[in-house]
């Protein structure tokens, strides 16, 4: 029986539109590479993904709406039924009949990943609509094994469409939902979805704002799934809750080999948790932890599982506020594992007395396993390299670090200097008054790719090249106070409200300074008198003996 005979009476003048606009012109026609399949009805033509067709200026077509329930609701199969007799494999004759049914322009470039393994739509702009095309174009599809759809906005609508799909594909082994705005509800659909989905291995839903609650169906998902792989939960909003529930996931899956929680907010009894579960975590090998808050508690916990867990290879911490003391404690831990063999714990406060404390204990036969050691933006001293040079003639190590400085960077006039400053915006101010620089020179000075902004980098090089090494901790301090609307960049206007506040705070410490003059100079007058008092007194008994 036909299938425009299943359908009800109301929805049959409609139904038989859309088959009119793939007439059998179309088939005849085939599908040209550079135009695609046309039709005297509707134009078809295949546009690249890095644009949209303006459809304002198609006059006498219709068009159906997004939300028109006859459309949204055409199940897949129903799709399937009207696949037009034209050149090309099964999925793209699908996904081209589905583009017609739902009043879209197909992609040449999905059209010809379709009988290709991967499927990349990397910032795209597609919207849920053209994500139901695609997906109903994959459901019976075999060929593709990667699903790449970062960066669009498909919402919760497309990722519906995309997890639907899933039920029925078993090739698709690489999915990449990242930064495709699934904050309100996504984590739940993903983790019902995936538990009942047998072939995904690597998922990335990073970038997608999940909060505090959707790490609860995000650790549900972890430990029932048997297949995931590598797991991305990078850039969301995880805090301490979120980091108890993941942590209790990662103590019961052994299934899974990496995962990415760098970018959140794991600090405190988050950071802990995560490490509690390390310790009896027996499948990860890789884990990124970079740019949360570790600090002191989170080390003295990562120290512990350090010493328990015997499947970790590679470790990054970078960027977790972790000074020489917490790194003490985690290096304790560190002596203490056989197993690990890559360690990223640069752009931490570590100082060069915490870069030399680490090559120390490597320097010893067989203390640890490290081959590939991160220090970046952590500054050393000559004899740091002098020890890394011996230490590379008896094993394997590669490391990566940041100023290498001389010894008379470090002391002055037989004095230490202090590259580790509360105020290092003074330094840089206090630089530009010694170059007799205007605040617009100081800022082209600088300003090497010529943005008329400064970034991180281009202040750190710019005193660097001065001789003035500061470290990582008093960058992101001089960061922080002057980039005020924190977009990662220090312009014009910012500076000049830094040199306005560094001119108070100088015209404040003068006038302290001048209202402290009389009380110091009365003091002085004092001490003064108080010695002539004295003198005289000795002269006189001197006299008086003198007369005896």
């Amino acid at each position: 029986m036909h299938a425009l005979a299943k359908l009800p009476q109301r929805l049959r003048p409609k139904r038989q539109a859309s088959r009119r606009l793939v007439a059998p012109e179309t088939s005849k026609r085939g599908f040209s590479s550079k135009y695609g399949a046309t039709s005297s009805s509707i134009p078809l033509r295949m546009f690249t993904c890095t644009g949209n067709a303006d459809r304002d200026g198609q006059e006498g077509e219709e068009y159906f709406k997004a939300d028109d329930p006859d459309v949204v609701s055409t199940s897949f199969d129903e799709v399937v039924d009207f696949v037009p007799d034209t050149s090309g494999s099964v999925s793209q004759k699908v996904y081209q009949r589905a583009c017609a049914r739902l009043q879209l322009i197909p992609s040449k470039h999905v059209y010809s990943r379709l009988e290709q393994t991967e499927i990349l739509l990397p910032n795209c702009f597609l919207g849920h609509t053209e994500v139901k095309a695609l997906a109903i174009a994959l459901v019976q599809n075999n060929t593709v094994h990667t699903l790449d759809l970062h960066g669009n906005e498909i919402g919760i609508a497309g990722l519906k469409y995309v997890v639907e799909m899933l039920q029925e594909n078993r090739s698709i082994i690489d999915l990449n939902l990242s930064f495709t705005a699934l904050r309100d509800g996504g984590a739940e659909i993903i983790a019902n979805s995936l538990v009942r989905n047998t072939s995904i291995v690597k998922l990335n839903i990073s970038g997608n704002d999940f909060q505090e609650n959707d790490a609860y169906f995000i650790s549900e998902m972890v430990q029932k799934s048997k297949t995931l792989r590598e797991l991305n939960l990078s850039h969301n909003c995880f805090r301490e809750n979120g980091g108890i529930f993941i942590g209790k996931a990662i103590a019961v899956n052994a299934s899974l080999k990496s995962l990415d929680l760098s970018w959140n907010h794991l600090r405190l009894k988050g950071a802990v948790a995560i490490c509690q579960g390390l310790q009896t975590n027996t499948g990860l090998t890789r884990l990124f932890l970079s740019w949360n808050g570790f600090g002191m508690e989170g080390s003295q916990e990562m120290s512990k599982a350090l010493v328990k867990n015997k499947t970790l290879v590679e470790l990054d911490l970078e960027a977790n506020r972790i000074n020489i003391s917490a790194f003490r404690l985690l290096l304790n831990g560190l002596l203490k594992n056989k197993i690990l063999k890559v360690l990223k714990i640069g752009i931490n406060p570590l100082t060069t007395e915490g870069a030399m404390s680490i090559l120390k204990a490597i320097s010893e036969d067989d203390a640890t396993a490290l081959i590939d050691l991160d220090l970046s933006e952590v500054p050393v001293g000559e004899d740091f390299t002098d020890l890394l040079d011996e230490v590379q003639t008896k094993r394997p190590l590669r490391v990566k670090y940041g100023v290498a400085m001389r010894h008379e960077d470090f002391k002055r006039n037989g004095k230490a200097v202090v590259l580790d400053t509360d105020d290092p915006s003074s330094i840089l101010f206090d630089y530009m008054r010694r170059k007799n620089l205007r605040l617009i020179d100081l800022l082209h000075s600088l300003d090497k790719d010529k943005s008329y902004t400064l970034d991180r980098e281009e202040l750190r090089n710019g005193l660097l090249n001065d001789g003035i090494p500061l470290s990582s901790r008093s960058m992101d301090i001089m960061m922080e106070k002057l980039d005020r609307n924190t977009d990662g960049f220090v312009d014009y206007e910012e500076l000049a409200l830094g040199l306005r506040d560094y001119m108070r705070k100088i015209t404040k410490r003068k006038k302290k300074e001048s209202q402290s003059a009389p009380i110091k100079s009365q003091i002085e007058h004092l001490k003064e008198a108080i010695r002539m008092r004295i003198e005289n007194s000795r002269q006189q008994d001197a006299s008086r003996e003198w007369r005896i």
